[in-house]
């Protein structure tokens, strides 16, 4: 690292907040690469590259991914009550009769979001019985289909002999 004093800075402020363990808890609280980044004054493809060519750091993300990703997952859900609460007061402060005190699309909206949050981390906890079906591949054989293509495909063998007539 002679020669990269920029990555040297990063590497240095990461073990110097608490190396492995600081990113370890840093990206289970919802933290990401790129807010990281911003906090470490580097692009975030920079701040990964440094990350995965450190074989310690690189180790701790990857222990805590699967945990990280339910870290995200919870966090939306907060996002989508933060703007359901918003804008219940924002209805509770409108004038009465006025179209701001009245449910909106917005709130649908807000409802239905909140909802897919739901069903999202409903689908990554129990993929079992809320997986989507969907995603499964389905293989279908057709016989027929298949025997007509591979007649399209062979060639046709001529008969070139030649019948010779003999006398008797």
């Amino acid at each position: 690292m002679a020669g990269r004093p920029k990555r040297r800075r990063i590497l240095t402020e990461i073990e110097n907040r608490g190396g492995t363990e600081y990113l370890k808890d840093y990206l289970l609280s919802g933290g990401t690469i790129l807010r990281l980044a911003k906090e470490l004054e580097c692009g975030r493809g920079y701040l990964y590259r440094c990350i995965a060519g450190h074989e310690e750091y690189n180790q701790a993300i990857e222990a805590v991914r699967e945990d990280a990703a339910d870290a995200h997952a919870e966090m939306g859900t907060e996002v989508m009550r933060r703007l359901r609460e918003d804008r219940k007061n924002e209805r509770l402060n409108a004038d009465p009769g006025s179209k701001s005190s009245e449910i909106s699309a917005i709130d649908v909206s807000i409802a239905r979001e909140e909802a897919q949050q739901h069903r999202f981390i409903a689908q990554s906890w129990n993929q079992n019985r809320y997986g989507n079906k969907a995603n499964q591949t389905q293989v279908t054989l057709s016989l027929g289909d298949m025997h007509l293509d591979a007649l399209r495909k062979t060639k046709l063998v001529q008969d070139t002999t030649k019948v010779i007539d003999h006398e008797d």
